[in-house]
Formats: C-alpha cells, sequence, structure tokens
C-alpha cells in the first residue's frame, strides 16, 4: 500500500465554524448593496478570497465603484470580520475536529492548513489548535486562489512531500475542484452534493477518524501508516 504522509485542511467549515461569520459579514455587505443574499449563495462562496467575494457580491448590485472604493470595502469587511473571530474560542472548533488533529499528531502525521483567510493564524490560535500544524500557506504569496490548486500543492510543497502522498480535506465546492486537480486523496465534508465527487465523503467533522479515513484510503490501496 502506499503511505499518505501528510494531512492538508482547508480550516472554514472543516476545522472553524466559521461560515455563520462569513455569512454574517457577506449579508451586511449585500444588504449595504440592496443585494438578497442566501445562506445557498454564501456556501458557494466558501473557498474564494475576500476580494473574490466582495467582486461577487458587488456584480449582483446596481452600483459602480473605483478600484480604491473596492479594497475600502474589502478592508471594511475584514474589520468587521475579525471583531468576530476574535470573540471565538475552543468550543468554536468544529465537532469532534480536535481529537482527529491530536491523533494525527500522535501519529506524527505533518498537517498543513491551506485556507483562502487571511486570518486564517488568528482563527487558528483563538481555536488553540495553531502549534499542531507545520504551517498554513500565506495567501497573499499566492498568485492564484481556489478553485486554482495552487494552494494545495504550496501545502505540499512546505512540508516537502509529494501531492500523491498527501490527503486533502474541504467543505467548499472551489476547495474541492482544486483539489481534484492535483493527485491528492480528496476528502469532501458536508451536505453539498458537489462533496460526493470526493474520494472520500462524509457529512460530518464528527465523523472523520483516523479509523474512518483508513478504512478510505485502504479502498484505494492508500494507508496513513508506516511499515
Amino acid at each position: 500500500m502506499k503511505q499518505m504522509k501528510a494531512v492538508i485542511f482547508d480550516m472554514d467549515g472543516v476545522i472553524s465554524n466559521t461560515v455563520p461569520l462569513h455569512y454574517e459579514t457577506n449579508v451586511r455587505l449585500a444588504n449595504s448593496l440592496d443585494v438578497d443574499f442566501s445562506h445557498e449563495w454564501n456556501q458557494a462562496l466558501q473557498g474564494l478570497s475576500r476580494r473574490k467575494t466582495v467582486d461577487a457580491i458587488i456584480e449582483k448590485s446596481s452600483f459602480t465603484f473605483t478600484e480604491e472604493e473596492i479594497v475600502e470595502i474589502c478592508a471594511k469587511k475584514n474589520t468587521h470580520y475579525q471583531a468576530l473571530i476574535t470573540q471565538l474560542t475552543a468550543e468554536d472548533a468544529q465537532p469532534g475536529i480536535q481529537r482527529f488533529i491530536k491523533d494525527l499528531a500522535a501519529q506524527k502525521i505533518p498537517m498543513v492548513v491551506a485556507s483562502a483567510s487571511q486570518n486564517a493564524r488568528l482563527v487558528l490560535t483563538q481555536l488553540e489548535l495553531i502549534d499542531y500544524f507545520e504551517g498554513v500557506v500565506d495567501v497573499t504569496k499566492l498568485k492564484r486562489g481556489k478553485p486554482d490548486p495552487e494552494i494545495f500543492l504550496k501545502a505540499a510543497e512546505h512540508i516537502n512531500v509529494y501531492p500523491s502522498e498527501c490527503v486533502a480535506i474541504e467543505d467548499g465546492e472551489a476547495g474541492l475542484s482544486a483539489i481534484l486537480q492535483t493527485e491528492m486523496f480528496s476528502v469532501g465534508v458536508g451536505h453539498e452534493p458537489f462533496l460526493k465527487k470526493a474520494d472520500f465523503y462524509i457529512d460530518s467533522t464528527e465523523r472523520l477518524t483516523i479509523e474512518s479515513l483508513e478504512v478510505a484510503l485502504n479502498l484505494h490501496n492508500k494507508t496513513l501508516y508506516s511499515f
């Protein structure tokens, strides 16, 4: 069996219960532009950069803005979001994810975060999980955001592991599309139909355990364990 040597995580909706916070900041912006905003649209925007999210909402409005004004809108949106995430605690981790991360650490399996959020380190610090990760991909240095696979390839590169030796976990369509363009073993978590395109699909992080992942890997002649 081929040994998998690392696990790469998306953050929002996989590690942190921050999707509702993104919804709150997005609906606030949409309301200011007289745009109807839904939870479904919020889910569709998961994994996109702050700028791409703002552009998508502006596009549905009747307003036009200069580049300078759009940058200011992005900054205000981020200020509001940061105020929300400073209130996060370890209790705001997704169900079962702390156990899963700690179990991977106990097996000495390196982990990296590949999140579109520029606030990833702050969120992980608030959740008391930052120290379990070998690194967090710096999205400000990427040329292309999700659904381009660059962020996941950079995560593998950060720990000197081949993409084919990585498990990558996502809950967003853009992120999963990115993973599927690589040789990584994909894990889709959530209720959205597109997530079933992953190599391993589960409806909740609570079901994400080393044991369940190992069973799924074995079906593809892969394993988490070294022999």
